[in-house]
């Protein structure tokens, strides 16, 4: 993966100032994509003049247009591309025989050279965390209602994934990656919150989201979303603009079954905030759908420096049991602007949540009545109390550095007289 990686990156060097990199990426992915799709065109096309292949890569993926959508198999468009590039990007993908890998190292790429199609986002860290929170998926289906280019669902090794994307080009990007890993999966570019693509009759075992932060609405969706089918805390004639947090939250329980679990990554904010969160916090407390509340560390997202937060949701959530809250905030390694979590901080945080650790100072059950004294704020530093070391001072030995910094003063000070007295 890291020789891979550096492959990449090599690739992408040589590609600069002749194409944009985000170009240079989508034409990788295309070109991958009809390697691994249609092997044989693509020998003859590695095998071609590089004046012919463009249009024969375009042919290739013409081809597919009945295996897979029709905006999947098309080619980058003719201004995107640089001819001498081609070739570059052909070769490379000749020598590619682990198409699962690449996707990996694409995804990571994508992050690296591009921020990734949003403010906050996936990384290396955040697969680690969630691969230990969920564990095995091997016959499970699961659910993400924002998938982006679908790289912690595609890491869970699941039986099927049901997955959405707003944004049509990331949405391109997810179905050629996923195609490349072999995966099993249903993938609709489709706003999740307006306009859901599966049915809410087809419920799935786990719902895993990292939804868009701050998201705001505008006054035309705000209406619209009233009549989500997903809501169960009524907002009133709209929305308020600010809304995403919960709504996101409801939109993954509605997915879920009857004995499904929900991960969902969101600003802690959520924790506090009155109005409608507020509701939402209530709905999930006297409805006992929250599981876990999990403090993460700031700048363990790629973009952003908040410090999140994973709500872990439960559609069969034993009656009477408490709500689990951890502060993760300090685990991981700081790493000039991030903070780089390793499977070992993984599998703690996994342990933590899962009570396996009740006397670490980082983990807290707590029964509903008291979080209900709690006004139902859900922020962990209500329930988990970092202790603070205080070092105490010793009064006589500070007493003598201050008498020692006075007694150098004085001499500071009877210099400086006779300096002036002397030049007077």
């Amino acid at each position: 993966m890291d020789t891979l990686s550096k492959q990449l990156w090599s690739l992408m060097d040589s590609c600069r100032g002749s194409m944009e990199v985000s170009h240079t990426l989508e034409l990788i992915t295309y070109v991958a994509f009809i390697a691994k799709e249609n092997p044989d065109s693509f020998q003859t096309i590695v095998n071609s003049g590089h004046a012919k292949q463009l249009d024969m890569l375009i042919e290739a993926g013409m081809v597919l247009k009945g295996e897979h959508p029709p905006e999947v198999c098309v080619a980058p468009e003719h201004y995107r591309i640089d001819a001498k590039i081609i070739n570059f990007v052909i070769s490379f993908i000749a020598d590619i025989s682990d198409f699962d890998s690449l996707a990996s190292a694409l995804r990571e790429l994508n992050t690296q050279a591009l921020g990734k199609f949003g403010a906050a986002s996936s990384n290396q860290s955040m697969e680690r965390i969630f691969t230990a929170l969920v564990g095995d998926c091997s016959d499970k289906s699961v659910y993400d209602g924002a998938c982006g280019l679908a790289r912690i669902t595609s890491c869970l090794d699941s039986e099927v994934l049901y997955l959405e994307e707003k944004n049509h080009s990331t949405y391109v990007t997810a179905y050629r990656l996923l195609s490349l890993e072999n995966k099993q999966f249903k993938l609709a570019n489709s706003d999740s919150l307006l306009e859901p693509a599966f049915n809410k009759e087809v419920q799935f075992d786990v719902a895993l989201m990292e939804p868009p932060m701050a998201q705001k609405f505008s006054a035309d969706e705000r209406r619209m979303l009233v009549e989500a089918p997903f809501i169960s805390v009524p907002v009133g004639k709209a929305v308020s603009a600010n809304s995403g947090d919960s709504l996101w939250i409801q939109q993954a329980l509605s997915n879920l079954n009857g004995t499904g679990k929900g991960y969902i990554v969101l600003p802690q904010g959520f924790l506090f905030r009155g109005g409608y969160d507020a509701k939402v916090r209530e709905y999930l407390l006297e409805n006992e759908l929250l599981e876990a509340v999990i403090g993460l560390p700031a700048s363990v997202l790629s973009g952003t420096s908040i410090a999140p937060v994973i709500l872990v949701l439960n559609k069969n959530k034993q009656g009477g049991s408490p709500v689990v809250f951890v502060d993760a905030s300090e685990i991981g390694t700081p790493n000039k602007s991030s903070v780089a979590i390793s499977e070992e901080d993984a599998l703690l945080i996994a342990e933590l949540a899962a009570g396996k650790l009740i006397d670490d100072e980082r983990y807290k059950s707590v029964f509903i009545p008291e979080i209900r004294q709690q006004n139902n704020e859900l922020t962990i530093s209500r329930y988990i109390v970092k202790k603070v070391e205080v070092e105490e001072l010793n009064i006589a030995k500070e007493l003598k550095t201050l008498k020692s910094y006075q007694a150098e003063f004085e001499q500071s000070q009877q210099a400086l007289t006779t300096l002036l007295a002397k030049y007077q």
